[in-house]
């Protein structure tokens, strides 16, 4: 072998490293340990929405409508959420049945239920403390806020409650105006007044049984049970409140 072919054949063994002093391959080392990464945290659980029942048919949902068809969502942490871009609105949670606070219009939103086109869906009605027609609202977002305006749109596939309020006279009934008709206890008050006829309206309501009340200063209270099933016409007759005996010095 010629000192070339030796130079080149050493220089081969040492570039590759292929065999060690006794000629046995060489153990790699370990490369230095590495800190492992931090395990990735969870996401945080999505906030469930409020899902709302139809007490007289178990229909359920938690798309809500108001009166121009927009969908909002509430959440059970409190939002209520756009549906047209999902902005999120906190403070809007709901505290019994169907109730949710309405800061923009000082009351309370009241979710009711309706029939469009054979579908079951659920609205956005507000109580205004006692004020109640069951008018739904018109939402909008200006100016980053929340906008609730009040219509006069019931939603739809709700009856009406309407009659007459009289009082018996010596020349027959005559209509009793101004006096105040009430409906309902469980699902808060919706009222109106009779009109120089005697006649009222209740709007946006159920197929169900509630009570009807109607009340004037002079008249005797007259409070019933009243079944509603479809439009539904209901009649009242009063009486007035007896003066015999009254005078000085009567208690």
């Amino acid at each position: 072998m010629t000192n070339r072919t030796q130079a080149v054949l050493l220089f081969w063994v040492l570039a590759t490293g292929a065999v060690g002093c006794n000629g046995a391959r060489p153990v790699p080392t370990s490369p230095s340990s590495v800190p492992a990464a931090p395990a990735a945290e969870p996401p945080p659980a999505p906030d469930p929405l409020r899902v709302f029942t139809d007490p007289s048919t178990g229909f359920s949902t938690s798309d809500v409508r108001d009166a121009q068809d927009q969908i909002v969502q509430f959440t059970s942490r409190g939002d209520l959420i756009w549906g047209a871009d999902g902005t999120r609105f906190p403070g809007y949670v709901v505290t019994y049945e169907n109730y949710i606070p309405c800061g923009p219009c000082d009351g309370w939103f009241e979710v009711r239920f309706g029939t469009q086109a054979g579908e079951r869906r659920a609205y956005l009605t507000v109580d205004y403390g006692h004020d109640n027609p069951g008018t739904l609202v018109d939402l909008e977002v200006a100016g980053g806020a929340l906008v609730v305006n009040r219509t006069s749109v019931f939603p739809p596939g709700t009856y009406t409650l309407s009659g007459v309020v009289s009082e018996i006279t010596p020349s027959g009934p005559l209509p009793v105006a101004d006096a105040h008709v009430y409906r309902g206890y469980g699902s808060g008050w919706q009222s109106a007044s009779t009109d120089a006829n005697g006649f009222y309206e209740i709007h946006g309501l159920y197929d169900r049984m509630d009570t009807v009340a109607v009340a004037k200063d002079g008249y005797t209270n007259h409070e019933t049970r009243v079944e509603v099933a479809g439009n539904t016409r209901f009649d009242v007759l009063l009486s007035r409140v007896s003066t015999a005996g009254a005078g000085p010095g009567s208690r």
